[in-house]
């Protein structure tokens, strides 16, 4: 979204400036300084930010962050990301001023600590008569010689409406301005185990009235695993994902699954559903999601699958749909990746078994769709399967893919 800067904006630049100088509780907690170089860790790390996000009521659900940035998976430590955004409007609702986020990673080794920090601040947001100012969360997740651990802290400096100050809320009592808001602070959640720590929080939650419309503002969300040896896993799975040129008919991807940076320790991670809702497209039976993901110092391996049980189309039904995405990484940078286990158990038209058409190839049903088996998709590092893609011959333009895995392996090292 492009920075709008309205009337009046040079004095709301020149209020955000001197907030965002005056360093909040949060923001001078936990104070440490990125390493000059970039050092390897056993960790894997992520962290992300952004300034506002709103969903619901009168405003489209989609309506984006702002500000966002993020350091994805890695084990490197000593990388630091911002994205500043002087003024951007909430189309709708309102302005936001002087908003900054930061995403580092750290490690100390004379205390023995590495350390992923996640903070964001906004100098103001004005939503109609409504106007907080000076609002920050930090999500810190650390590991030192007695385990992980996690931390979250959010702060709120002020609040008016209508010319009128009110008290800012605690946490666990929020403040409601009647016919206007409810505004709740310190909304956050997370956890510390023998692991790993992941901590996230929103510094503070608007729901505005009467429409019911959330404004979550200053997310922060900091994570750390054990695990990075020799690659950093990337991939998900899903069932069914239906695009189409009208923007009215879409949906998915369904059910989602992702894999951990990390890989998952060698334990199949599962996912099911008993059927899945293509808004009217197409009856489909049963789904289930596995993954799994291991590693040692000489190489990584893993998969993604997606199992659907069968599906019906008017005439046409088609069992025992499965995509299965594998990828090895080796030590010396090879890289094997394969679609094996990738299968169609049955296509019958009208109670007639259809031949399955070979990869590259299709079958059309006149009138009602094409059908390709097998679309499958490779890069330096991975792999991309699509057990079946359905092309509706209705005129919508519809295309459902049926049965995704999608499957990478990173160096370890952090390159790209």
């Amino acid at each position: 979204m492009r920075p709008i800067l309205p009337v009046g904006a040079a004095t709301a630049l020149a209020v955000a400036s001197a907030i965002l100088s005056v360093p909040t509780s949060a923001q001078a907690a936990v104070a440490e300084r990125a390493p000059a170089a970039k050092v390897k860790t056993e960790f894997a790390m992520k962290a992300t930010g952004y300034g506002t996000r709103v969903q619901g009521g009168a405003v489209p659900v989609q309506s984006g962050t702002t500000a966002y940035q993020t350091i994805g998976c890695t084990n490197k430590a000593g990388l630091s990301r911002r994205n500043d955004v002087a003024a951007v409007t909430l189309p709708g609702l309102g302005q936001v001023d002087g908003v900054r986020t930061r995403v580092n990673t750290f490690t100390n080794k004379k205390k023995g600590r590495t350390s992923v920090v996640s903070q964001h601040d906004v100098a103001r947001v004005k939503l109609g008569p409504l106007v907080l100012r000076g609002v920050s969360s930090k999500a810190t997740v650390w590991h030192d010689k007695d385990g992980f651990h996690k931390k979250v802290e959010t702060s709120l400096l002020g609040v008016r409406a209508d010319g009128q100050t009110f008290p800012v809320p605690t946490p666990n009592v929020p403040i409601t301005i009647p016919g206007l808001a409810t505004i709740y602070l310190g909304d956050q959640n997370g956890y510390a185990n023998k692991q790993g720590a992941y901590a996230a929080g929103n510094a503070i939650k608007v729901v505005l009235q009467p429409s019911d419309t959330v404004v979550r503002i200053a997310h922060s969300a900091a994570k750390m695993n054990r695990g990075v040896k020799s690659g950093r896993f990337r991939g998900q799975a899903h069932g069914t994902q239906v695009d189409a040129l009208d923007e009215n008919v879409k949906s998915g991807p369904l059910p989602l699954s992702y894999m951990p940076c990390q890989g998952t320790g060698g334990k199949v991670r599962e996912k099911s559903v008993a059927g899945v809702d293509l808004a009217g497209q197409i009856v489909v039976g049963a789904v289930r999601n596995r993954q799994m993901g291991q590693q040692n110092q000489n190489k990584a391996t893993g998969f993604t699958e997606s199992t659907i049980a069968g599906i019906k189309l008017g005439p046409l039904e088609i069992n025992a749909i499965k995509a299965r995405a594998n990828v090895t990484r080796f030590r010396d940078g090879r890289v094997k990746r394969n679609a094996n286990g990738t299968t169609i158990g049955e296509i019958v038209v009208d109670g007639e078994a259809q031949a399955i058409p070979p990869i590259g190839q299709a079958l059309e049903i006149p009138g009602l769709l094409r059908l390709e088996a097998g679309i499958v998709e490779k890069s330096k590092r991975g792999i991309k399967v699509t057990a079946l893609r359905l092309t509706l011959l209705d005129g919508t333009g519809a295309t459902i893919n049926l049965g995704n895995a999608r499957m990478e392996i990173k160096p370890a090292g952090g390159k790209k």
